[in-house]
């Protein structure tokens, strides 16, 4: 699951160095997945930042939301573009607005008549089907097979039979004892193995994703080697993350961006689109620093039994502060030392 600790490892053996230089890249184990059956494709997910977890867990047996399915899904498509704002009455101001209005622009998911898209509502097997088939049809995934005969397929819902269909014949979602249970609630843990088979394919193309991964890493290494000297400087001005199939490379200084780029693209080793280099607002060091500030500000006011939590979200330039509680004073002191770069999640 440690995505980063091996890409770390890689560049300290590089660079001759201890690890701890990123350790503000250093993602949190989940702690209630060890012994869960479907724990390879949450691995991924959280390593691709398709999922994230709250206080090292991942609640695997808890029924999913329509807001949590369009926030992975969105961030399986690694949109993160300007679109119509949905006009859902029950959407304005929650934290998944652009993920939902960024699937319902994409016909993946839509609301329902009365103008709400009742974010918070479980969805059920057969809901889940329609919309991983959408999902599908969105990317361009097709796929063969024989539809599977359930003894309980007269109560499927006419419109959802095409998607269980689909999915049942390319083995992506079946159900158990020969019944789909259509209208039982789709956990997280299922949803995430669901959208996992059909990202992958298979578990020999998972295996290879990570060996073709780890070979790329290993060459980019190289390249910031060349560019700043060694993986130190680079902690000091960029980051490095994986979203998807792309490794996203984030530099501070426009012409230390500029002489990457260039290294990257006369490298005939690393292929074609496949490493993009954009800006970035921090760097590893910056975000480790920033964790450090925001748990110690925390920490001053509040009991020194809380719980607190610190992550990065790379793909919103963000430190995560997840606390059980927090009052008015900390929340007013953290807004005060780090403003936008912070975001609390009270869990």
């Amino acid at each position: 699951m440690k995505k980063y600790t091996k890409i770390f490892a890689v560049a300290a053996l590089a660079a001759s160095m201890s690890t701890g230089i990123f350790a503000a890249s250093a993602t949190t184990p989940l702690k209630d997945i060890d012994s869960y059956w479907g724990k390879t494709a949450i691995e991924y997910f959280y390593d691709n930042h398709y999922v994230s977890g709250t206080n090292g867990q991942f609640y695997p047996n808890e029924d999913i939301t329509r807001e949590g399915i369009a926030a992975i899904i969105n961030n399986m498509l690694g949109d993160n573009a300007v679109v119509k704002t949905a006009s859902f009455s029950d959407v304005k101001g929650r934290w998944s607005e652009h993920a939902i209005s960024s699937l319902v622009d994409k016909q993946i998911m839509k609301g329902y008549s009365n103008n709400t898209f009742k974010p918070q509502q479980k969805i059920t097997r057969e809901e889940f089907a329609v919309i991983v088939y959408n999902y599908m049809s969105y990317k361009g995934i097709n796929v063969g097979g024989q539809p599977v005969s359930y003894a309980d397929g007269a109560t499927i819902s006419p419109w959802a039979k095409d998607a269980v269909n689909t999915l049942g014949a390319a083995g992506y979602m079946t159900g158990a004892y020969n019944r789909f249970n259509p209208k039982k609630y789709v956990t997280r843990g299922e949803a995430v193995n669901v959208l996992y088979r059909v990202v992958t394919g298979n578990t020999a193309a998972s295996k290879e994703t990570a060996a073709v991964q780890g070979s790329l890493e290993t060459q980019v290494f190289k390249d910031i080697k060349d560019t700043y000297g060694s993986v130190k400087e680079f902690a000091k001005d960029g980051i490095m993350y994986w979203q998807g199939d792309k490794l996203r490379i984030g530099v501070k200084t426009p012409k230390n961006k500029e002489k990457l780029e260039q290294v990257i693209a006369a490298d005939k080793d690393i292929p074609a689109e496949s490493v993009y280099v954009q800006s970035a607002t921090y760097s590893y060091d910056d975000y480790k620093n920033l964790m450090a500030q925001a748990e110690k500000i925390y920490r001053a006011t509040e009991s020194t039994n809380s719980t607190v939590n610190t992550d990065v979200d790379y793909l919103n330039e963000k430190v995560v502060l997840t606390v059980s509680s927090i009052s008015k004073e900390t929340q007013s002191n953290l807004n005060k030392a780090l403003g936008s770069a912070l975001r609390i999640v009270i869990q």
